[in-house]
């Protein structure tokens, strides 16, 4: 059946935009969108003139209605582009496949690599597809032919992280090879990690934290470490391979203490001897006294939370969170803060953390400063969607 394609105007302030590759296609860029109903349609983008600028595809997601694919006209958009694309960023990732101490990595990175709203990770050599919208899961047969044709591979496992009509989309997330036993273990810089890629949206393991796991390993010697929002536990475990004294991980639920009990496990690493809380973590700040105190605090929050009882957003909230956490932190000890919110880029979270320090006159010295992962690649118009994250000396 053929897909459906629909003109869309694009307004004359933005054409220079979208001749530059701007990706995300947001509302804003057209003059009308209403008409644009089929996810995974391709969006012919013209001017008023009818002249053509580029070709994307419609698919929903916070920020916008769909990503730009293409600037060539005679661009088909079908399995030999998809593999064209996939084999690029194949290329891009050779020294991980090289590496033998990093089992896993980013294969392909959104829109950083061309293609927003598919992202492909490698968990030694099996290999999981995240559709992040309808529209690009519409092109899920194309998608995997061309990366079946490109790499050798144990399983390839997929995630939907959409919904339609309010409701996850269902079907088993194993699409090709051999089931795999999980959970199993990988490799990270000669670390054992555990994880899962059939549990639902969630694999137990963030490889985006790579860095920051070696990071606390470096820097957690003969340390009491706070792990807020701890999730599944592996900067505990780092920071307890590292050599911290005690660890305290505070995550509001039970799946997370039950993971971090078995990274510990899996580095025989008593769990019982550390406190291990399933609590919130918001309510475990806002209930601490002058005597939680700690020499490593390690503080990675949700970007956005809304409930009865708290609104966070981390792009108007995190100054206020980062001045709790100040008086959580022992002086001459550390605090590492990292987010996710892709509202704003490292200035913007360095001069957050500074305002947190001078609003409460303190001082502080940089021990670290994330910089760009290589496996993760971001569009130079979407520098702010990249993860961001600093260690910092309380003086």
């Amino acid at each position: 059946m053929p897909r459906e394609i629909y003109p869309v105007v694009v307004k004359t302030t933005a054409i220079e935009q979208i001749k530059d590759g701007q990706p995300l296609l947001y509302k804003e860029l057209f003059q009308k969108t209403n008409h644009l109903k089929e996810a995974g349609a391709l969006l012919r983008l013209m001017t008023e003139d009818k002249e053509y600028l580029a070709t994307g595809y419609f698919g929903k997601q916070e920020k916008g209605i769909g990503w730009l694919l293409s600037t060539d006209e005679l661009q088909d958009i079908d399995e030999t582009f998809f593999k064209e694309k996939i084999e690029v960023a194949l290329d891009r990732r050779n020294d991980f496949f090289e590496n033998d101490l990093i089992d896993t990595f980013r294969v392909f990175n959104g829109s950083g690599d061309g293609i927003g709203g598919l992202t492909i990770d490698c968990f030694d050599h099996h290999y999981l597809i995240t559709f992040e919208n309808e529209g690009i899961y519409s092109f899920k047969s194309d998608i995997m032919s061309a990366l079946e044709s490109l790499i050798h591979f144990k399983s390839i496992y997929e995630k939907r992280d959409f919904q339609i009509d309010g409701q996850p989309v269902k079907g088993d997330d194993f699409l090709a090879g051999e089931r795999g036993d999980f959970p199993e273990v990988l490799q990270e810089n000669g670390t054992p990690l555990l994880y899962h890629l059939d549990a639902g949206m969630r694999t137990g393991l963030d490889i985006h934290q790579r860095e920051l796991r070696s990071v606390v390993k470096q820097h957690a010697a003969d340390r009491r470490v706070l792990n807020l929002f701890s999730d599944t536990g592996t900067l505990t475990a780092a920071a307890l391979l590292g050599g911290a004294v005690e660890t305290t991980s505070v995550d509001f639920s039970t799946r997370s203490r039950n993971k971090t009990i078995e990274q510990l496990e899996l580095h025989q690493l008593d769990s019982e001897a550390q406190t291990i809380l399933v609590q919130d973590a918001f309510d475990y700040i806002d209930q601490a006294d002058k005597k939680t105190r700690f020499d490593f605090v390690i503080v990675h929050p949700p970007t956005f939370v809304k409930t009865q009882a708290r609104h966070f957003r981390a792009e108007v909230d995190l100054p206020a969170l980062i001045q709790q956490t100040i008086h959580m932190t022992h002086r001459g000890g550390l605090l590492l803060i990292t987010t996710d919110c892709p509202l704003f880029d490292q200035i913007r979270f360095m001069k957050m953390v500074d305002q947190a320090f001078k609003k409460l006159r303190q001082t502080y010295e940089i021990v670290w400063e994330s910089t760009p992962l290589d496996d993760f690649p971001e569009h130079a118009s979407l520098k702010e969607v990249a993860s961001k994250a600093v260690l910092v000396r309380r003086k």
